[in-house]
């Protein structure tokens, strides 16, 4: 016999605690819920309910975002083997914890908005203004989230009623009547919400972004051309309410250059925002480099969950400023002594790019130059353990053997997302950032509109807005030296371009939440691209299948829901 899902309130109220910059919940116990969201302060906790389960979802590591895809690689054996069933797809199956964790979470986070939907009538301290715009933002997130499943495993279960009380029979909808739902609700949001709103919020701008990539995916999973115009629109209405994009790499990510104008849809963290300093931030800073070392050794934690792959140091041109500005080429001990030195410093690691393509070994004098440069470089000595790990640019399999391996500092850190507010505790623990997490920025845009106009086959145009994120101010290091290259330049047919921003993206967005693996996925190029670049793919000897564009139902979503039978299962799984 199938069990029962409860879903009470008091767990959506326990998850609402301390979850937000811009909502302070007043928690009130002992009085029913009904007059507890009689009034707005008791009302405004489920509002702060839906935006905080954002962080459930993206505070740890989103990782079936981003694993198994041409971008990153598995970092030592013992490591890659917890996530094995993403990155090499062949243990993938119904059972798998992350992609349960994952639909258990949004699902969560669903009933959490069906929750503030259902109680928006009933403040008497609301003005209209407010409860439209809370009922435009809570339809918001609803729709994101049952979007955010849709990339993952096609058509879903659309949960749209509030419950406090079991219910165990919703079937699953077509993958055409999912996208119905999330773009009718995204588009009455649209209607609701204002055009500005404080950071982490939903607004205009945020809508319109979404509903850009919506309508982008359903054009290429349902086939309707007219679908990519209406993503070029929305686009459009996102490009001229940002403008042009104007800042300049290195402040766009500076810590100080949070909530700027260019980022869109971001989770909100601060210091004074979570219970525990340690383990209440996010994970984004720790899962793009090698082990650093131990905690309590003034090392920032890493997880080596997803190296950069080789593609990404390949594509770079020397003079590329968010070449530089993403990864720590030299490590000091302590690591955080980079933002604010004190001269007690050393360098721990020096990871050198090889940039001679004739350049196959590493001979002694190399060594000993590399040292000079690096001491020259930063006036440090070196600390006890030094270690120097030379990047192989020009050498695929070199590059991915060194990350395979096992020493510390054997790949370059990767400073994009680092947290110097935080940084003792980024030492010690992995979960430690207060770093806001960007899911969507002005760059990511163009993006979506470049591959909109890829797939009505208008590839000068798709180019165009690809040079427009290549040109920002200050992406060349040296204004006179060399031009940055455009991947589109070269592009012939849609494969080709589609191809070609991928690999613009991935050097713009590196390490972001943007959605990787469903880009893959929603374009039909995931086959293509594991197969040419994934060197995980041709180390294992995998042979790629079709099922593999979507994920498995997890089993007990399917043993819990009377609506659901072993017949609704994604193919093959």
């Amino acid at each position: 016999m199938k069990k029962s899902i409860f879903i009470y309130l008091s767990i959506l109220l326990l998850f609402a605690t301390s979850c937000s910059k811009f909502l302070n919940e007043d928690n009130k116990g002992g009085i029913t819920n009904d007059k507890f969201y009689s009034k707005a302060d008791g009302y405004k906790t489920l509002v702060t309910a839906a935006y905080s389960d954002l962080r459930s979802i993206y505070g740890t590591t989103p990782i079936l975002d981003l694993a198994g895809t041409d971008l990153y690689q598995e970092a030592k054996a013992e490591d890659a083997v917890a996530l094995a069933a993403l990155t090499r797809y062949q243990s993938l199956d119904p059972s798998e914890s992350h992609v349960e964790d994952f639909y258990t979470n949004c699902y969560k986070a669903i009933q959490a908005a069906n929750a503030g939907l259902y109680y928006n009538n009933l403040p008497t301290d609301l003005s209209d203004a407010q409860r439209t715009q809370y009922d435009g933002e809570l339809r918001f997130l609803r729709a994101f989230y049952h979007f955010i499943l849709m990339e993952q495993f096609g058509g879903i279960v659309i949960s749209d009623e509030y419950t406090n009380s079991p219910k165990i029979n919703i079937p699953r909808s077509s993958l055409a009547d999912s996208y119905a739902f999330v773009i009718s609700e995204m588009e009455q949001a649209l209607t609701e919400v204002s055009a500005s709103a404080s950071p982490g919020r939903v607004n205009k701008d945020v809508v319109n972004h979404y509903l850009a990539k919506v309508y982008l995916s359903r054009g290429w999973d349902l086939g309707s051309s007219d679908d990519f115009q209406k993503a070029k629109d929305y686009a459009d209405a996102v490009i001229s309410s940002k403008g042009d994009i104007s800042i300049p790499y290195n402040k766009l990510w500076d810590e100080a250059g949070e909530n700027n104008k260019d980022f869109i849809f971001t989770v909100q963290y601060s210091l004074n925002s979570i219970a525990d300093v340690q383990k209440d931030g996010n994970t984004q800073s720790s899962l793009f480099a090698s082990y650093g070392g131990s905690a309590g050794l003034g090392m920032k934690r890493s997880t080596e969950t997803l190296i950069p792959a080789y593609q990404i140091h390949h594509s770079f041109q020397q003079n590329d400023e968010r070449y530089a500005y993403d990864f720590m080429w030299y490590t000091y001990k302590p690591y955080f002594n980079y933002y604010n030195p004190d001269g007690t410093e050393q360098v721990m690691y020096y990871n050198p790019v090889i940039w001679d393509p004739n350049k196959t070994e590493l001979t002694a004098a190399d060594s000993a130059q590399y040292i000079q440069e690096v001491k020259t470089m930063t006036g440090r000595d070196l600390a006890s353990g030094f270690l120097l790990f030379p990047i192989w640019k020009n050498d695929r399999q070199k590059y991915a053997e060194q990350a395979w391996g096992g020493t510390s500092g054997r790949v370059p850190g990767f400073k994009k997302f680092d947290c110097p507010e935080n940084a003792l505790n980024s030492t010690l623990e992995y979960s430690a950032s207060v770093r806001d997490i960007v899911l969507a920025r002005l760059a990511g845009t163009y993006f979506l509109k470049a591959e909109a106009c890829i797939a009505l086959n208008q590839i000068p145009e798709a180019r165009d807005l690809v040079q427009k994120v290549i040109d920002r101010p200050g992406n060349k290091i040296d204004p006179n030296g060399t031009d940055l290259t455009n991947a589109l330049d070269n592009a012939t047919d849609q494969q080709s371009a589609l191809e070609a921003l991928f690999l613009e993206k991935g050097k713009e967005m590196l390490g972001e939440y943007d959605g990787r693996w469903p880009m893959l996925r929603r374009t039909k190029m995931l086959k293509y691209m594991l197969e040419k670049y994934n060197v995980d793919f041709e180390k294992n000897g995998i042979t790629f299948q079709d099922k593999w564009y979507l994920r498995p139902i997890p089993e007990n979503a399917i043993t819990l829901n009377e609506g659901l039978t072993n017949d609704d299962q994604n193919p093959g799984y």
